[in-house]
């Protein structure tokens, strides 16, 4: 028996994926420090398809203008920052009802875990969305807990896959975000730049001196 089905139905069914749709995240450097940036990210294509009314595929491409810094801290941020801004979109698309598809996936679980949908998106972007609603069994330690703490502990779980996989994960070089990770102090080779990537949106060039992560669409 899998794990949804032994914690009493808290969780559906795995929904049919249907097209493509990306989600790109700009990686926006502050300072000549390695570690010091922000997160811009576009959700505009997703949201789009989304609003069709069908569940799409989530794929994930980030863009950066340095790739020296440690890929581990980025993992953990990178998975805060996008829950917060994709559960901020999800809210603000609600209160306009213009809500579809990932973006209308509400039940019960929604209110014991708050960044539940964004890390199965986060997760099926980077291929490890099975261990969010898969055929897993639970740990023999979590008999006994009730039906939301056991959610909650495999949700945990799946968080440490997710950053796994995202401190695994290619970042673009993007020749805009190298000119500006240069301009505030930072050096990074040439080589390997992604120039399908070019130019920047508008919104991400507008944003660039913000120095905080945010989503537009």
């Amino acid at each position: 028996m899998s794990w949804t089905e032994r914690i009493g139905g808290f969780v559906p069914d795995l929904p049919k994926l249907g097209r493509e749709a990306e989600i790109a995240v700009y990686l926006i450097h502050n300072s000549n420090d390695a570690e010091d940036y922000f997160f811009l990210f576009d959700f505009e294509e997703f949201v789009d398809r989304s609003k069709g009314g069908i569940f799409v595929r989530p794929v994930l491409r980030v863009f950066a203008g340095r790739d020296d810094f440690s890929r581990v801290r980025f993992a953990r941020q990178f998975r805060e920052v996008f829950a917060r801004e994709f559960d901020r979109m999800r809210s603000e698309l609600g209160d306009k009802g213009e809500k579809r598809g990932w973006l209308s996936w509400n039940f019960n679980v929604v209110d014991l875990i708050s960044d539940f949908v964004a890390t199965m998106v986060l997760g099926l972007a980077l291929s490890v969305g099975r261990m969010v609603l898969g055929k897993m069994a639970l740990p023999a330690i979590l008999k006994g807990k009730s039906a939301e703490a056991k959610l909650a502990d495999e949700i945990d779980r799946t968080k440490g896959q997710v950053e796994a996989a995202l401190a695994a994960l290619d970042v673009s070089l993007h020749p805009e975000l190298l000119a500006h990770a240069e301009r505030v102090g930072g050096t990074q080779k040439r080589a390997d730049l992604k120039r399908e990537a070019w130019p920047l949106p508008d919104y991400v060039r507008a944003h660039l001196g913000d120095g905080e992560s945010g989503s537009w669409w």
